[in-house]
């Protein structure tokens, strides 16, 4: 029995290592140069208000950016930044639970993670031949809202009226 504990002890330690390893060669993401390249792109009175941040549970790092007061989704404020992401996967959410319209764009993009050969995370993951991710993701979010006075765009409320039949399943005992 105690052969057992030392032997989890071991492994437990082993990956505790490989964790924190990890953990410190995730920050190295932000210094990619596809990173500085990517944010380089937005347009630079958007850079300041941008927000830059590491992804808690992936390889993933986000770039948060907010463009508000649009005249429309058709702003060239708008059309200039999304024209950046031509060839990333998108994704689209409207939202109308306000007065203003407003539409998020989500652009996803896989790069290659370049390692620094001789950091001492990077070498005790070798070591301990732990999987060392090849690639990181860089995911640029676009909250845009439009003016709530705007002659082109708003947002219509319609009703209709729905019948729903619902089947409620549950157990019971005696």
């Amino acid at each position: 029995m105690k052969d057992a504990f030392k032997t989890k002890a071991r492994e437990a330690a082993t990956e505790f290592n490989t964790e924190t390893a990890m953990r410190l060669i995730k920050p190295t993401m932000l210094r990619q140069p596809a990173l500085a390249r990517v944010f380089n792109q937005l347009p630079l009175r958007t850079r300041g208000s941008a927000t830059v941040r590491i992804g808690t549970f992936s390889d993933s790092v986000y770039i948060g950016l907010m463009l508000s007061n649009l005249d429309s989704f058709k702003d060239s404020r708008l059309v200039n930044v999304l024209s950046k992401f031509d060839d990333w996967r998108a994704q689209t959410s409207d939202w109308t639970g306000s007065d203003a319209p407003s539409r998020d764009y989500q652009f996803t993009h896989k790069f290659t993670w370049e390692h620094d050969e001789r950091a001492i995370a990077y070498k005790k993951l070798i070591k301990e031949n732990a999987a060392i991710p090849q690639t990181f993701s860089i995911i640029v979010s676009i909250s845009a809202w439009v003016s709530e006075d705007s002659a082109t765009c708003r947002i219509v409320t319609k009703e209709r009226e729905e019948t729903i039949k619902k089947v409620d399943r549950f157990i019971v005992c005696d």
